[in-house]
């Protein structure tokens, strides 16, 4: 009976140890299966920006070492029992060994395995460093295809934005040749702090969070690029109605600030719900990378192309250039067109964008 009833508990161990495995094996799976969609999802062993310690292969050096020691105590002590005394001949002498007492070898071989335990501890290795945390950030962005999305959706609302703002400067310097610089900042302070105020009153009422639920993740990441485009195509229409003349600023000023307060009080929030459920060194590590160097990117990018459009029209003599000083180019101000190239282009990197995260939230998904 004792045998049968040792039996059924080896059976059991056995059964838990097997049900153990196999829900370790379908967690490592899982974690597999979304690793292969995005690197960005991956659970890194590094413990993103905490210090890491001892790798565990030294762990197992020592594990491996203190065993061996409790081993040979264990051989040492399953002597006879029932010996009181037994002569032992070490170098040439006879002594007498207690039941159960270690002979010399033994213990200095127990001291030599435990000295070897000591020198195998590792000393935690310090990579926090801002080297190398800027290191793991750049290689998790281009490693990961979402992190390359909403770095590229990033870079083009800042092209835009910046491209917008030659213009806005444009029309703000000529709005009246007897207003000093000072009266231009104090108007567009003006301008920045009623759009300030309509910011907060959309996000106070709960309105931007209304339009942002109602549109969903994908409807709301394509709602910027699309009201940028909207604006770009009435200053096209005016233009072209105008014979030329640049668009009036009281309209400049509300298509620009109105883009703004739907990016700040509806659009941002969910960007940055992009992030959810990515590892440790996507958002700590490879964020802040994608948060500052997107917008900076995209602000000489713009700068950029209107130097080589400008440099292009003038070797080339491609275009024309119009009375008062501005140039043309197939009928439009360059600006307008580089601008509108730019708002398509997000578009579809918007959609695309759209389509990562609703993947990435059914892996998620799938591991709850």
């Amino acid at each position: 009976n004792d045998a049968g009833v040792d039996s059924s508990m080896k059976r059991v161990s056995s059964f838990g140890g097997t049900m153990k495995r196999s829900t370790s094996g379908m967690s490592m799976t899982s974690l597999h299966s979304s690793a292969e969609y995005d690197s960005s999802m991956r659970k890194s062993g590094s413990l993103g920006s905490m210090k890491r310690v001892a790798s565990g292969s030294s762990i197992n050096n020592i594990r491996r070492a203190l065993s061996s020691g409790n081993n040979l105590n264990g051989l040492a002590m399953s002597d006879d029992k029932n010996i009181i005394e037994e002569d032992t001949v070490v170098d040439g002498a006879p002594i007498a060994i207690a039941p159960g007492q270690q002979l010399p070898s033994q213990v200095n071989a127990q001291q030599q395995y435990d000295q070897n335990a000591i020198h195998t501890v590792v000393e935690p290795v310090d990579d926090n460093t801002f080297k190398q945390r800027l290191l793991r950030g750049v290689t998790t962005i281009f490693r990961s295809r979402l992190l390359m999305t909403i770095f590229t959706y990033n870079a083009l609302y800042a092209t835009t934005t910046v491209l917008l703002s030659f213009q806005r400067a444009e029309l703000v310097s000529n709005r009246s040749s007897a207003n000093s610089v000072d009266s231009d900042a104090a108007f567009l302070a003006n301008i920045n702090i009623a759009s300030s105020i309509a910011v907060f009153a959309l996000q106070a009422s709960g309105l931007g969070a209304f339009i942002a639920n109602s549109c969903g993740l994908r409807g709301t990441l394509s709602l910027m690029p699309t009201v940028r485009l909207f604006g770009v195509a009435i200053l096209a229409i005016w233009h072209r109605k105008a014979g030329g003349k640049p668009p009036n600023l009281v309209l400049f000023l509300v298509l620009d600030e109105f883009t703004k307060v739907i990016n700040f009080a509806v659009a941002k929030p969910v960007r940055e719900n992009l992030w959810r459920g990515l590892s440790n060194e996507a958002r700590y590590e490879a964020k802040p990378i994608v948060d500052t160097l997107a917008n900076r990117w995209g602000g000489g990018s713009a700068a950029f192309l209107m130097s080589l459009v400008d440099r292009t029209m003038v070797y080339t003599r491609v275009g024309k250039e119009l009375e008062d000083g501005t140039k043309s180019l197939f009928g439009f101000p360059p600006l307008l067109i580089l601008c509108s190239v730019s708002a398509v282009w997000w578009a579809v990197v918007s959609a695309d964008l759209g389509h990562i995260r609703h993947r990435i939230d059914l892996e998620l998904k799938k591991q709850e």
